[in-house]
């Protein structure tokens, strides 16, 4: 990986809530657009006396950053580009609703510097999407990546949600191929979390809706990930006549990319703990070997940049990072990384000491139960049939 950082900015406002949602987001709230940009920009330019690295991967995210208009855009662009020198192939991905994509904006954040977008298709059927709560049909979704394509933002990721209530292996299969008959590059697919307070855990309570068995979970996700990794598999689309024999390469737990160029840059950051900075309401950074979080309502964010000639005026939390705690966070976070994991030479340079030797316990522990293998290259990956059961090989980590 690069020694550049990356830089996440948290856009908090959406048109409506989606019923699993408990992200830092907000509906109704525009009036306050212009002040947060205001504050936005303000908290990202107070890093410029201590600027010294390049920044590789900006992300935009959410909420709901195409809520913003493309003069929005341009100004937190600008001040990124003010504060920070980015590499000639930096990565910038912005979240979209597919139904918030026009040929206009579209073209607008290509002539902005965006060259990537990451779409939150969740599922390719109508029932589900009603039932998550999503604005958008599947149709738009489609119509979204060829308008996309059209402006010339043509690296593009698609999420989906499998585990859902209501989900069925057959509305599943047809999602999985719906999206791999898309011109895409990058899929991630999430396991649904229920969040104490989302609208989802209110409709669960009541017996409004009942979870999938989890072994029809775990089928899912093992359908997914044997579908989009076969180039000999051929996938019957519901939705048209046509076919597909597209191959992804599995590169970490949740994520598939055609190949090693689409892979996430920025979330790779995040994935080998290199350092990044969180601008925004509740957004989280690491810097300097310090977590920083962020205030996460709106207003006292906007007001706290306001009062404050701090460096992160807008941190309502600095914690220190230990360097045993960085240590355990590099090898559980690795181990995501199915091809990459961790090596030993890497993590010597990193803290100039063996893992085996500070590890040894818990590696011996985990040998033992078949969790992880070492590659010819003396690579520490988790064992590719424990994809499922990785949290018993990441929970070691942990104190």
């Amino acid at each position: 990986m690069s020694d550049s950082v990356s830089i996440y900015i948290h856009i908090p406002f959406c048109r409506t809530r989606c019923f699993y949602c408990d992200f830092n987001t907000f509906a109704g709230r525009e009036r306050l657009i212009p002040d947060y940009v205001t504050a936005l920009c303000s908290e990202i330019t107070r890093q410029k006396p201590y600027v010294g690295t390049s920044v590789h991967s900006v992300y935009f995210g959410g909420g709901t950053p195409s809520r913003l208009d493309v003069s929005d855009v341009q100004r937190i662009m600008a001040a990124v580009k003010d504060t920070f020198g980015l590499t000639p192939d930096v990565e910038i991905t912005f979240e979209m609703n597919p139904c918030d994509v026009t040929a206009d904006y579209a073209a607008a954040l290509a002539d902005i510097g965006i060259n990537r977008v990451s779409l939150g298709m969740q599922s390719a059927v109508p029932e589900e999407l009603k039932r998550m709560g999503r604005r958008h049909t599947h149709e738009q979704t489609a119509a979204a990546v060829e308008v996309l394509r059209s402006a010339g933002l043509k690296n593009i990721s698609l999420d989906l949600i499998y585990g859902y209530p209501g989900q069925t292996m057959e509305n599943w299969q047809r999602s999985i191929a719906a999206a791999m008959e898309l011109d895409i590059q990058h899929i991630s697919l999430y396991a649904l979390s229920v969040e104490e307070g989302s609208a989802l855990s209110r409709q669960l309570e009541m017996g409004k809706l009942t979870l999938p068995d989890e072994d029809l979970t775990v089928a899912m996700y093992e359908y997914a990930a044997h579908t989009l990794t076969s180039k000999a598999e051929t996938v019957q689309q519901e939705l048209s006549q046509n076919t597909t024999s597209k191959c992804f390469e599995h590169y970490e737990i949740s994520n598939w990319a055609v190949d090693e160029a689409h892979e996430s840059r920025h979330n790779k950051q995040y994935w080998f703990v290199l350092p990044y900075y969180g601008f925004g309401a509740g957004a989280h950074g690491w810097i300097d070997a310090q977590r920083i979080r962020n205030e996460s309502s709106i207003e006292k964010y906007i007001q706290k940049v306001k009062d404050s000639n701090n460096r992160f005026p807008a941190a309502a939390e600095i914690i220190p990072q230990e360097k045993h705690i960085e240590m355990q966070d590099v090898m559980m976070l690795g181990l995501r990384m199915l091809h990459e994991g961790i090596t030993e030479e890497r993590f010597r340079n990193r803290f100039g000491e063996d893992m085996k030797t500070i590890f040894r316990r818990e590696l011996r522990h985990l040998e033992r139960k078949n969790l992880i293998r070492w590659d010819p290259d003396n690579r520490l990956l988790l064992a590719p049939d424990k994809v499922m059961v990785a949290n018993q090989a990441f929970i070691e980590f942990v104190d």
